[in-house]
């Protein structure tokens, strides 16, 4: 067989196999490559359902209202912990999200509040994540939610 017609047939195995791929099967794999989009938290509002903390030890507030977040127009974040208000500014790009600054005030809730350790993790909060309809607050320390429940 001659060179020219090895090529040949080369070739025209490779656009046989060119051909054999669909546009799904191309636009399934491109898909797969792209993020998705991340849907913003502006305007939400949220009540605290449960605190993760070392240990795996769960918290659950006696009245979840009394903690809630503001995801406001402009970056500004407001909201409540326990007898403390909080206020802010919020940063969210993709998975990330940090609040900067983030300023609470200090006044002395009644004992069983959870006001000290939820700013404890509040204040180092590096992610999120949205499981169903909550929205789940990490931290770079291993272990550790705030997870938030919808405020209706």
């Amino acid at each position: 067989m001659s060179l020219c017609n090895s090529r040949n047939i080369l070739l025209i195995g490779l656009l046989a196999a060119l051909a054999a791929c669909t546009p799904a099967e191309q636009d399934a794999g491109a898909s797969e490559e792209m993020p998705a989009e991340v849907e913003s938290l502006e305007g939400s509002r949220w009540q605290l359902a449960q605190l993760t903390v070392l240990g795996g030890h769960i918290f659950e507030p006696d009245d979840p209202s009394k903690y809630d977040l503001y995801f406001r127009s402009g970056d500004r974040l407001t909201g409540s912990s326990d007898c403390n208000d909080i206020q802010g500014s919020w940063f969210q790009e993709g998975e990330t999200m940090r609040f900067e600054p983030f300023r609470v005030t200090r006044a002395l809730c009644a004992p069983g509040s959870l006001h000290n350790n939820l700013m404890l993790y509040m204040m180092s909060v590096n992610g999120y994540r949205l499981e169903g309809d909550h929205l789940i607050l990490t931290t770079p320390t291993e272990g550790v939610a705030i997870e938030y429940a919808p405020l209706k």
